[in-house]
């Protein structure tokens, strides 16, 4: 995860958050990372192997985010996760190589902004599909609302940290000793480059989402009790919202005060100030990561009505009527 709030260009100044680690003693982060790791990565490729298989599922217009947050979560869990566990339970990276470092920048920090990128970019997509739903129904516009910003959004994340981190305008430090090297690409000393990291794509999207997830709460709320919904319709929009505020509220938990800390920080606030509150805040980002599975998980009534799940885990036999043949 990133913390990435500092971009004074005077060296002497500048205080980086990944010169310090947090309180917490290394054994017990190793294993709040592994207990939470392992059925995080097993959920995830439970779920995208049930909603790649089944038609009805992967053609839901409102399941393609979720795909997507899926797959950069899996990403995260399987190669950046791993990762922090090998330094917590060694104590230094290994191997040692700046190669090892620039992927785990551009999973920690690329992929998890992307995450964030997307998860803002589904509430807006929600809140259309909630209100406005009618634009979906036209192939053209179902293009222009719903395949193409996505599209746009993905590459727009993999050009901007492949170029900033993969090749960057400027000569990396590693530092093997610090969690994610540091977690300190060169490009965040760029004046332009840190604060347009910061601010479009962490604390951008997060107001996105904090905002989006209770105006669609409040209108829906309001417009049940002013004018009555259908109960189909209704049923619909709660689950829909349910989603929503779930997958927000878990995001927002942990990122929430870390993007209002990095823009206290970006308006003047001392780097000195509230940086062990940070850095518990940048931890607990794991959490939104390796939750969000479990959280998915709930969300799939369908899966839960077509797959037998004494089955999958017991794998038991469907029972068989014996029948009767006369003699």
């Amino acid at each position: 995860m990133t913390t990435n709030n500092s971009f004074d260009s005077n060296d002497n100044d500048q205080l980086t958050i990944g010169e310090s680690e947090i309180s917490i003693p290394r054994p017990i982060r190793f294993w709040l990372l592994l207990l939470f790791d392992i059925p995080s990565i097993i959920c995830s490729l439970f779920l995208l192997f049930y909603l790649f298989i089944n038609k009805n599922l992967r053609c839901q217009l409102v399941n393609h985010a979720m795909i997507v947050l899926l797959i950069i979560g899996l990403i995260i869990q399987s190669v950046s996760i791993p990762f922090h566990l090998s330094f917590l339970h060694i104590g230094i990276v290994q191997p040692s190589i700046p190669f090892i470092c620039i992927l785990w920048w551009f999973i920690d920090l690329g992929l998890y902004n992307g995450f964030t990128i997307i998860i803002a970019w589904s509430s807006i997509h929600r809140y259309l599909f909630i209100f406005h739903d009618r634009i979906f129904f036209q192939r053209k516009k179902r293009f222009l609302f719903h395949y193409l910003p996505l599209i746009i959004l993905l590459l727009y994340i993999l050009i901007f940290y492949t170029i900033v981190i993969i090749f960057p305008p400027c000569m990396h430090t590693f530092d093997y000793t610090l969690p994610v090297c540091n977690d300190y690409p060169c490009y965040l000393d760029n004046l332009f480059l840190g604060i347009w990291d910061s601010v479009v794509n962490s604390i951008l999207p997060t107001f996105i989402l904090c905002i989006l997830s209770v105006t669609i709460f409040i209108r829906v709320h309001y417009q049940k009790r002013l004018v009555g919904l259908q109960r189909n319709q209704w049923r619909r929009e709660r689950k829909m919202v349910i989603q929503l505020i779930s997958s927000s509220l878990l995001y927002l938990i942990p990122n929430a005060p870390l993007n209002l800390i990095i823009f206290a920080h970006l308006c003047g606030l001392p780097d000195n100030v509230a940086v062990d509150v940070e850095l518990y805040f940048d931890f607990l980002c794991y959490f939104a990561i390796l939750l969000y599975p479990l959280v998915c998980l709930g969300f799939i009534s369908e899966l839960r009505k077509k797959t037998q799940w004494r089955r999958i885990f017991w794998f038991q036999q469907p029972q068989q009527n014996p029948t009767v043949t006369p003699k």
